[in-house]
């Protein structure tokens, strides 16, 4: 039996001896928007043919395995879109996944910063926590019965036919900016 353990160890060690290698990875943009696409570049030697695995973790619990085992997979490209903004920093590392070993090589990091998106100019950012009162913009003001307080989401009013400001209110996370001067009506809704 212990024979047999040695053997498979050896086997083993000699397998990943020859395992293809991870050689870098690169990101871009390196600085993006949260919903924009991200784009990691991730780049092997793949001369021995033994198959491998990599682990890509993106930062925000998102993660993936991958075999990487052909002469197409020398240069693998991913996609992924980040919901909140925020410092990320994604790795590629190899990871064992039976019957499969890790390639070999070392884990590769690269950072991506996710940035909220900036308020159009002459407008102030509103970011709207669910306890905080959200502000409309002058000449305008807040229906007090449309705030909800998970969401954030919130409705102005004005007379009906009141034209909407030239900038666009920033509305915080998943909300979307909306706009109705038929009704007098803007805000950030789900």
């Amino acid at each position: 039996m212990k024979s047999l353990l040695v053997a498979l160890a050896l086997s083993a060690t000699a397998l990943s001896a020859s395992a293809q290698t991870l050689q870098g990875i690169q990101v871009e943009p390196a600085s993006a928007k949260p919903g924009d696409e991200v784009t990691l570049t991730a780049r092997f030697d793949v001369s021995s043919g033994q198959n491998c695995n990599v682990r890509i973790e993106y930062g925000d619990g998102a993660q993936q395995n991958v075999a990487v085992n052909q002469e197409k997979d020398a240069t693998m490209v991913f996609k992924h879109r980040y919901d909140k903004p925020g410092n990320y920093t994604v790795s590629v590392r190899p990871v064992t996944k039976l019957p499969v070993l890790k390639c070999l090589g070392a884990e590769q990091k690269a950072s991506v910063a996710v940035a909220a998106a900036a308020a159009p100019a002459g407008m102030k950012r509103m970011v709207v926590p669910p306890e905080t009162r959200p502000q409309c913009p002058p000449g305008w003001t807040l229906d007090a019965r449309s705030v909800a307080k998970k969401s954030g989401a919130f409705t102005c009013r004005a007379q009906a036919g009141t034209a909407a400001p030239e900038g666009k209110l920033a509305c915080p996370g998943a909300l979307g900016y909306f706009e109705n001067a038929k009704k007098g009506q803007l805000g950030c809704r789900e």
